[in-house]
């Protein structure tokens, strides 16, 4: 397994990072998507500290409009997760049809696969009464 589910000594990171996946993430994979780096920088956190994932198994994917430097953009997102710029796969660029960007950087997913951690994940958040189906 890639991976070793250990809370132990991070009970709050834990449930910070099971409700971030509850309410952020993709129910089918250990995927979240978010803009803040401070949400990326926490989940993050707990699948490496509390799941143990291995940095190789997690990779990253940057959603922007047309009108952003992809190249800053990634860099950025490098810097912040430390993930390495080979670990990010093809960006999801649509056109910017104009208004007020929220993130400078645009969002990133996080993209990771484990079906034994997502069941952990639904029961854990189920011993917790909140249950995710």
């Amino acid at each position: 397994d890639p991976f070793r589910y250990d809370p132990t000594n991070h009970r709050e990171l834990e449930i910070i990072g099971l409700i971030l996946w509850a309410t952020e993430g993709d129910k089918t994979q250990l995927s979240l998507s978010n803009g803040s780096p401070y949400i990326i920088q926490k989940y993050l956190a707990f699948l490496r500290k509390v799941c143990n994932l291995k940095d190789k198994k997690i990779k990253a994917v940057i959603h922007c409009h047309d009108t952003l430097p992809y190249e800053k953009c990634l860099r950025y997102w490098s810097k912040v997760t430390h993930i390495p710029l080979q670990r990010f796969t093809k960006p999801f660029v649509k056109k910017d049809l104009g208004g007020n960007r929220k993130y400078p950087y645009g969002i990133l997913r996080i993209a990771a696969n484990n079906i034994k951690l997502v069941h952990i994940f639904k029961e854990r958040l189920r011993e917790l009464g909140l249950p995710r189906d």
